[in-house]
């Protein structure tokens, strides 16, 4: 569980902004990175609040810029119910919205990115659904707390959820 959130949280280094545009040697690391690609609902499933999974992708993809609480293997009762509130709130959100999907580097050490020592071999970006990236969104509605990172590495991944 430690390992699972050391490795969340080296998700979203590369900016402290998701709109911004990634600069060009990072870029170059990642096919499309920072151009908003436009993304059907049947091209994609839903992990959780904060990751997706592209089909025919061998891991998931970590939306950046936010942290839900975790539905999988929640550490309290609490973040259990949060967790799925923000799934099924992501869910909602991209149900039938106009939806586009932006590619970041991910916050990683150089050359480790799509590796497991990269969080854990996902990719990262920022999902748009009616030109609204779906982070604000569950974060201005209590379901996430922004996350932000630095280039290379995150701060502790934030978890209120289960403070007592």
């Amino acid at each position: 569980m430690m390992l699972a959130l050391a490795v969340a949280s080296l998700i979203y280094s590369y900016v402290n902004d998701p709109h911004t545009t990634p600069s060009s040697s990072r870029a170059l690391a990642l096919p499309g990175a920072g151009t908003l690609k436009p993304l059907a609902r049947s091209q994609f499933t839903i992990t959780d609040g904060d990751t997706i999974r592209l089909n025919g992708a061998a891991k998931g993809t970590r939306l950046v810029g936010f942290n839900t609480p975790e539905s999988i293997e929640p550490s309290c009762e609490a973040e259990a119910q949060l967790g799925r509130r923000a799934k099924a709130r992501l869910k909602e959100l991209v149900a039938v919205a106009k939806l586009e999907l932006k590619m970041v580097p991910c916050s990683c050490m150089p050359g480790t990115e799509g590796t497991d020592a990269c969080n854990y071999g996902r990719s990262c970006g920022s999902l748009f659904a009616d030109g609204r990236d779906v982070g604000e969104v569950l974060v201005s509605e209590g379901l996430a707390v922004p996350f932000d990172c630095g280039s290379t590495s995150c701060p502790p991944t934030p978890r209120p959820w289960c403070a007592s």
